[in-house]
Parts: C-alpha cells; structure tokens; sequence
C-alpha cells in the first residue's frame, strides 16, 4: 500500500499545480506529545470545488486521529503488517488519512482536523504530503520536498520541525 502511495505521489511531480495554498496551522512541533493539527483549505483547484484531501502521515508519528466532518467519508490506511503497541489508546500505525466525497466551494475555507503523538526525537524536520481533489478532476498535490536550503518549490508538501519537548 505504501508503494502505492509513494508511485501516485512520485508519478504527479509533473502536475501542474493550481492556485490554491493547503497549508498545515503548525511549522514545529514538540517531540513526543499529543497535538492537534489542522490542514488549512483556503479554496479550490482554479476556481473549483474541492471534493477531497489525502495527507500522508511522515514516520515516526503515532495515535493519529482524524476528526469526521459532517458530508465527508473518512477513510485512513494503517501501516502494513503492523499492530496497535497495546497502550492505552494507541492504535496501528496510520500512515494515508482521506477525506472525500465533500464539496467545499472555492469562495469558502475550512479546516480538516486530526490529533497526533509527534516523533520522540528532536531536531528533525518531517514533510507532509498532501493531495487535492477537485471538482472536474483537477488536483494539486501539494509533495515537494527541497532538495536544498532556502529552493523556492512550486507545490511544497508542508515542512515541521520537531522540537525539543519543553
């Protein structure tokens, strides 16, 4: 499954990206705690409807739990060959979270929620791919990563830093 993902997100690094700016409310994180996280819609692909947003999760994070919303179909995909560590409320490792089937107007916003527990380790800066799918089949995908400091990316994937936990 996780093959999959990475040949869908490697072969759309020829898509052109539309105008819209997914963005995640949060550049750093502690390590090891418990955050909630929203990935910020602010409108559509060129003027249409977005109708769905795929996020991957990056290793290293835990517990992930996305919030419903209301006219969206929620769907996740757990790490393969993987199980829940038996702690209190842990679960598998969740690494695709989707929302579909909504209709989110390009003249409106809105936030699609999750809660996660953050890598243990520090000092590292972890990406967040994400897909946008639109009404007529457009899509963005928001999944570059820099291959050096301070490149100017046409369609980034969000960029975290792990901090120390205060």
């Amino acid at each position: 499954m996780l093959n999959r993902f990475a040949a869908v997100f490697g072969a759309s690094l020829l898509a052109l990206p539309a105008a819209a700016h997914v963005t995640l409310d949060q550049s750093t994180m502690p390590a090891d705690s418990y955050l909630r996280v929203a990935i910020r819609v602010p409108h559509g692909c060129d003027g249409a409807a977005t109708t769905g947003i795929r996020l991957q999760i990056p290793e290293g994070f835990r517990n992930v739990k996305p919030m419903p919303l209301a006219g969206w179909t929620l769907t996740t995909v757990a790490e393969e060959g993987t199980a829940a560590p038996g702690g209190h409320g842990e679960s598998a490792p969740v690494r695709e979270v989707a929302w579909r089937g909504g209709n989110l107007p390009d003249a409106f916003y809105q936030e699609f929620v999750l809660r996660v527990q953050t890598p243990k380790e520090a000092g590292q800066t972890v990406y967040f791919p994400v897909v946008q799918e639109c009404e007529g089949g457009k899509v963005t995908r928001w999944i570059e990563r820099p291959s050096k400091p301070g490149e100017t990316l046409r369609a980034p994937a969000f960029a975290v830093r792990i901090t120390p936990r205060g």
